[in-house]
This record gives C-alpha cells, sequence and structure tokens, in this order.
C-alpha cells in the first residue's frame, strides 16, 4: 500500500511540472524584461529649448528716435475720423451732387492739396526763430459752382510728433469757425496755415507751452482731405 501511494504522488508531481518548451519560454520572457530600453536622455533644462540649444539671450531694446514714426496718431484732434481719412469714398455717399452754388461740392470733385508755403530742400527744417507754414488749395473739377468749408475744424491741420498730439486748428475755437467758399469750375481758393511752434489743448486751458526741437508731421483732416500729403519736418 506505502509503495502504491509514493507511486501516485510521483506520477501527480511529474504532471504538474513545467515542460521544457513551457520553461524555454518562461526563460525567454524573463530575459525580455531584463533587457528593456533604458529610459531616454533627461530632459533639458529650462534654459534650452526643445533642440538642446540654449536660448539666445534677449537683445537689448534700441534706443528711441529723434524722428517721429511714420503715420502716428494724435491723441488729440488728430484721430481717424479727423486725420484725413474722411474724403474720398467715405464722404461720397454723404453729400449729394450740387444743384445750385450754394450747396456743398462732392468729396470726389474737390481736389485739395497740401504744401509748404516755401521750400526749403528735400529735409525741410525751420531754424529757431522761423515759424513753419503751410499752403491748402482746393479746387473745384466739376461743372456745376459748389461751396466748400475750408474753415480750421471742417479742414483741420494737426502737427503731432510720433504719438504726441502737438497742436490742431480745431483746438478751443469760438463762435462759427466756418469758412464757406463758393468755387465755379476750375477755381483754386489758396491760403496760408502758420504753426507759431505752441502747443494746443482741446480742454482750452490758460497755459501754454513751446513745441521743443525735433521731427513732426503735419497733415490736413475733414471731408475734403483725402489724397493731401502729409507733411515732415524739422524745427530746431
Amino acid at each position: 500500500m506505502l509503495a502504491a501511494f509514493l507511486a501516485v504522488i510521483a506520477v501527480l508531481a511529474y504532471a504538474c511540472s513545467p515542460s521544457a518548451g513551457e520553461e524555454g519560454q518562461q526563460n525567454q520572457a524573463g530575459a525580455g524584461g531584463d533587457t528593456e530600453a533604458s529610459p531616454s536622455v533627461p530632459p533639458e533644462e529650462d534654459s534650452e529649448d526643445g533642440n538642446g540649444e540654449e536660448e539666445a539671450e534677449p537683445t537689448e531694446e534700441p534706443s528711441p528716435s529723434e524722428e517721429p514714426s511714420e503715420g502716428a496718431e494724435g491723441a488729440e484732434g488728430g484721430d481717424d475720423e479727423n486725420a484725413g481719412g474722411d474724403g474720398g469714398a467715405g464722404g461720397d455717399s454723404d453729400i449729394a451732387a450740387p444743384e445750385s452754388a450754394e450747396d456743398p461740392c462732392r468729396p470726389q470733385d474737390v481736389v485739395v492739396s497740401f504744401d509748404f508755403e516755401e521750400k526749403k530742400g528735400e529735409e525741410q527744417q525751420y531754424p529757431a526763430g522761423v515759424d513753419p507754414s503751410f499752403v491748402v488749395e482746393a479746387v473745384n473739377t466739376a461743372e456745376q459752382t459748389c461751396t466748400v468749408d475750408v474753415g480750421p475744424e471742417a479742414l483741420e491741420m494737426v502737427v503731432t510728433s510720433g504719438e504726441d498730439s502737438v497742436y490742431s486748428t480745431a483746438h478751443c475755437r469760438e463762435g462759427d469757425t466756418s469758412d464757406e467758399r463758393r468755387l465755379d469750375q476750375g477755381r483754386t481758393h489758396r491760403y496760408v496755415i502758420d504753426w507759431e511752434r505752441e502747443r494746443s489743448f482741446s480742454d482750452c486751458r490758460d497755459t501754454t507751452s513751446v513745441a521743443g526741437s525735433g521731427w513732426y508731421h503735419a497733415e490736413l483732416g475733414g471731408t475734403y482731405s483725402g489724397g493731401a500729403d502729409e507733411l515732415r519736418f524739422r524745427v530746431g
């Protein structure tokens, strides 16, 4: 009996033991786990970019120029509505074709030019004691006689330096500032604007100040100002 019992135990033990093929698979699986790929290169430090190259240090900001930036908008009296932007197609739909001489001219029928009163070379400069002066000309190109308002508010001149609004002909005007001119076909109205280098303010403060030396821009704004040149000049 004891011999038979031991024989049964031996048979059961043999049946439960893994085969050679299974042992090989287990060994291979174990070997695969031992050869797991090593971790990648550690991520770059914060001071390096994704390519492993160090970021360049920021360059020093350029010094401000004495010259005003191109196309600068004035803070006072020189916004988009008044500074040379109302002429052309925008004003065409606001004014009907004139039927009599008292009717306003259409913007597309009026050519306005804006220039220095006296040319002083390629770079327009005014030494100390000499005030800049500008000439405005308006001509009616239509067949119908009509009226153009060339007053200081309707055809506003704005002087800026960079983003600084320096002067406007529309600041602090009292009473009726209109200056209506009846223009026949081909007739030109010409007038001069002098700038005495003083700042103007929309709040009409009592104090005044003189504009310093440097570069400035002058431009026209208003219904008929479309196409007028922007002028760049320097005062000493």
